[in-house]
């Protein structure tokens, strides 16, 4: 027996909104969270320009940690998104699992602060990829849900597809009955002068003079590579039956999910699109849906020239010729992108279109492209009717996941 899956909580920290609410008003007003970080983040002549980051004061105190201003940043966003995620559960329900992305702790600025003062000034001795974990684990247990053993928390870390695959996992878990309940999302917390580096010399990140909030530009022909964020989200997925019994708003539905690896090369896809479009069919597929359902997609759109374009190509070989009339929009042109956290912040903002039965828009979409023809709503947000869509997320070393979202039914 296949269960249908539910979100009924969900949490985050972002560069346009510390609370869902906030996020929801600022994703439809087409607000930027761009900022410049020279003369902050790093020097005033450092090559990269902008970053949509998080400053540790606008983040809620800790209520988890003696010393919150010695943990580490991805932590307390873990924290505060988790926390507004689990505030609609009983501990009574309990959680089967957590599925997250992280990518916490290797970076030359902690390493270089942990061999200075020691790593008994942090509030764990944890400096590796599943760390953030650790604060769902000791937030679970401060909320009353009880201990969750490391057979509970599942960490995941395939870049850019981070997001979608820790839902796509719990996903899987509840529809085939092996849970009734888990908590799952990202947090990346990475804007800091190495990270940066590491992708200037890729090439990935865009240095061109103009004002922040114009420096993301997916789709238009003069972008030049996208601006790097942070960010955490946190969603309760929960079977439908579960949710019901107990009485819980239903915020929408995860239908599908599809996974493919190009196995190609470290940076790139394919250039024929092949894995990405195998992996935008067998979330549709897994949904029990044909291409016709899909009323919207939420791009992976990372301003990059060579993302944009492969995405448009895949899009028009799954759609056919209504391609040109399905929605499309990027997020990451009002937040940039925060890697492993990026989709589970993207299948929050499909669950709130959905909702609103509104499309978010894709900023600085002003330059027409000819390799990429297609409706990128551009700058404005507008009211579009949805019931089915697609959120793409295709990460580095071509990791590519889809999910496939649905309306709430009517209650």
């Amino acid at each position: 027996m296949k269960h249908r899956v539910v979100v009924t909580g969900y949490g985050l920290a972002s560069p346009i909104g510390m609370s869902v609410a906030d996020f929801e008003r600022n994703l439809f007003a087409g607000k930027s969270g761009v900022r410049d970080i020279r003369g902050q983040l790093v020097p005033k002549d450092f090559p990269v320009p902008y970053a949509a980051w998080i400053r540790r004061d606008e983040l809620p105190p800790s209520r988890l940690y003696a010393r919150p201003e010695r943990a580490l940043k991805s932590w307390l966003m873990t924290e505060h998104a988790a926390r507004e995620a689990l505030r609609g559960l009983d501990p009574e329900h309990g959680l089967d699992a957590v599925v997250y992305g992280t990518a916490d702790g290797v970076s030359y600025e902690i390493a270089n602060e942990v061999m200075r003062d020691g790593p008994q000034g942090f509030e764990t001795a944890a400096f590796c990829s599943e760390s953030s974990l650790y604060a769902i684990r000791d937030l679970a247990e401060t909320l009353g849900f009880g201990v969750l053993d490391d057979r509970k928390l599942i960490c995941i870390n395939s870049a850019c597809a981070s997001g979608n695959q820790a839902i796509g996992i719990a996903f899987e878990g509840i529809r085939d009955g092996r849970w009734s309940r888990c908590l799952a999302g990202g947090v990346d917390a990475r804007c800091e002068p190495s990270n940066f580096l590491n992708f200037f010399h890729l090439g990935a990140l865009t240095t061109a003079d103009l004002p922040p909030e114009k420096a993301s530009r997916p789709f238009s022909k003069d972008r030049s590579g996208f601006v790097r964020g942070e960010g955490a989200a946190a969603l309760v997925l929960e079977s439908e039956a579960s949710a019901r019994a107990r009485g819980a708003t239903i915020l929408g539905y995860v239908e599908g999910y599809g996974c493919t690896s190009d196995a190609f090369r470290l940076t790139d896809g394919r250039d024929d699109g092949s894995s990405v479009v195998e992996a935008i069919r067998r979330a549709v597929t897994s949904a029990g849906l044909g291409a016709e359902a899909i009323d919207y997609i939420n791009a992976h759109g990372t301003s990059t020239p060579l993302n944009d374009r492969l995405e448009t190509l895949a899009i028009k070989q799954v759609f056919g010729e209504r391609a040109r009339s399905i929605p499309v929009s990027s997020l990451k042109s009002q937040i940039g992108h925060s890697t492993i956290a990026s989709s589970a912040l993207e299948a929050i903002a499909c669950l709130l279109m959905l909702q609103r039965q509104r499309v978010s828009p894709t900023l600085n979409c002003d330059v027409p492209d000819p390799e990429c023809d297609l409706d990128y709503v551009p700058n404005v947000s507008r009211d579009h009717a949805l019931k089915h869509v697609l959120s793409n997320s295709f990460g580095f070393g071509g990791q590519n996941t889809c999910l496939v979202l649905g309306k709430a039914d009517p209650s």
